[in-house]
């Protein structure tokens, strides 16, 4: 670190006057009547300094070469700079913005944590600065981004109670991280409020025109996905319900409507939004699937021929499941590719995509060998689906 040399207190504070004179060899002049009052010295401000071995500047010019690397987007050399400033001068005139641009600066350079932390930082050592209610803004939405999910909650709790005069993108934000922190214990009632407010808030603003969404957004309708599939997947088959056919058909219903709303998150063209909703969707058919096979052979199938008959039905009946689960985590996986997304949820689905590769081809494998044809399998399905209209499988 280098060694700092201030003006504060000015270096020729306390001086007197005939001493100043004196010591620039002025002394033989004739000085003002005693009775005069001395005329008031004007201080002398020197920048302060930064000294190192190999360079000299001040902290408002090592500032200033900090902003200009902001503006031309180099994002790690500007945080090298503001955190020096401030960290050579931590209760300096420029500490505050400092630390609040050098969290901007690992934020837009795709430095997640440092920049939480460095926000984390701003609003707990200056909590009545001008820039304290952005610091803690985007502390909510990276909480939510590194999926601190009870952080981004109590965060958000945080913000409502400190601000009364929030903007709608700030309140959708705020709404969304609330609703993804309580989705996240399994409380989808009580996520589905805030989502509810937050969809409320964009409809009146008209903020969810076609096309493109703006960020913001995405959250919103993740986490609406998220409460419909928690809904979802409370549905199960085993015991198998008297009314089968409806159950199936409810459960598929909120499969769509989550896919509908996961879809939505992707419209912000964000590539970990994309990732998390394109996994939860392949997921979705995944699990649909696994619950489905684990219907037990009816009592109708009352010999191993009219069990295998069941058995390979279901199996060809639901391997569709498979097939579009395997395609979503395909397209999830093509567009990481694109957009050099390398999140967490990258790896579930490509873990996802080889345990799919491999159910698809036991599924293949235990239709080929059954003693009946896809023909026959067919048939069997077609009545199948006639007496489950008023009856179980």
């Amino acid at each position: 670190m280098g060694v700092i040399f201030s003006a504060r207190p000015p270096i020729f504070a306390g001086l007197a006057a005939p001493a100043v004179l004196f010591a620039v060899g002025c002394a033989g002049h004739a000085g003002p009547p005693a009775s005069a009052p001395a005329a008031p010295e004007r201080p002398v401000v020197v920048p302060r300094q930064v000294i190192t071995p190999g360079d000299a500047t001040s902290i408002d010019e090592l500032f200033a070469e900090a902003r200009r690397s902001l503006e031309a987007h180099q994002y790690a050399e500007a945080w090298q700079k503001f955190d020096r400033v401030y960290r050579l001068e931590p209760r300096g005139p420029l500490a505050e913005e400092a630390l609040f641009l050098a969290g901007t600066a690992s934020d837009l350079g795709a430095e997640p944590v440092r920049a939480l932390r460095t926000y984390e930082s701003f609003a707990s050592l200056f909590p009545d600065a001008r820039w304290a209610r952005a610091a803690l803004l985007r502390s909510v939405r990276l909480y939510v981004f590194l999926e601190q999910w009870e952080r981004a909650g109590r965060a958000a709790d945080l913000v409502q109670a400190r601000y009364e005069d929030l903007g709608p993108f700030e309140w959708i934000t705020l709404h969304g991280a609330k609703s993804l922190s309580l989705v996240a214990r399994g409380d989808d009632q009580k996520a589905s409020y805030y989502v509810e407010k937050a969809r409320t808030i964009i409809e009146e603003n008209g903020f969810d025109a076609a096309g493109q969404i703006p960020r913001d957004l995405a959250q919103v309708y993740y986490a609406l996905g998220e409460i419909r599939r928690l809904r979802a997947e409370r549905i199960k088959f085993v015991p198998v319900p008297t009314n089968f056919g409806q159950v199936l058909e409810e459960r598929c219903q909120l499969l769509l409507d989550a896919q509908s709303s996961y879809s939505d998150a992707m419209r912000a063209h964000d590539a970990h939004w994309s990732a998390m909703a394109g996994f939860r969707v392949g997921e979705l058919y995944q699990r649909l699937h696994e619950d489905l096979m684990q219907v037990p052979t009816p009592k109708s199938a009352d010999s191993r021929s009219r069990e295998l008959l069941f058995e390979g039905a279901m199996r060809l009946r639901y391997s569709i499941l498979l097939e579009k689960a395997r395609s979503m985590m395909d397209h999830t996986l093509k567009m990481a590719a694109r957009t050099d997304e390398k999140s967490a949820w990258v790896a579930r689905a490509e873990r996802a995509l080889l345990d799919l590769d491999e159910a698809v081809a036991r599924e293949q494998a235990a239709l080929d060998a059954l003693p009946y044809s896809r023909q026959e399998l067919q048939q069997a399905l077609d009545d199948l689906a006639q007496r489950s209209k008023t009856t179980t499988p």
